[in-house]
């Protein structure tokens, strides 16, 4: 399935890419689009102006909302939920206002992906790796 998204992913669209690719839909494609472009006919849409897939502001994150629609139970995955749901959403981005170690770290990263790679794909990539990892050692922690 083709899943579209605004381009220069951060923090909540770069997890939920992965959530998507590791959770939903293993053979998922992603493409990136401006606000202002028509989603694409049979293109999965988040976190776009008229997309079927929107956090709340203010409440929720794209993640938080996949996890709900699609039903992901797995408990490492609602850990990370937890860490982007706390940058996104109760710290503003304010990284002084986070309280669990992980979420400084794995969202600042996820952050200055975007800065060193030279287009979206390659974000995403980079991003893959990072939440591959972060989920690794979550799972390694939580025997």
């Amino acid at each position: 399935m083709l899943w579209v998204t605004r381009h220069e992913p951060h923090v909540d669209r770069c997890a939920s890419a992965w959530l998507i690719k590791n959770f939903i839909d293993q053979e998922a494609l992603f493409e990136f689009i401006s606000r202002e472009s028509p989603i694409p006919k049979g293109a999965t849409a988040f976190t776009l102006p008229g997309a079927e897939i929107s956090p709340v502001e203010g409440e929720s994150t794209t993640f938080d909302v996949l996890v709900e629609r699609f039903q992901v139970r797995d408990p490492i995955v609602q850990k990370i939920r937890e860490l982007i749901h706390e940058f996104e959403i109760t710290a503003g981005e304010d990284i002084t206002k986070v309280k669990h170690a992980e979420t400084s770290g794995v969202c600042l990263i996820l952050r200055g992906l975007a800065r060193t790679s030279r287009t979206d794909h390659e974000t995403l990539t980079k991003a893959m790796t990072v939440m591959d990892a972060l989920y690794a050692e979550l799972k390694a922690r939580n025997k």
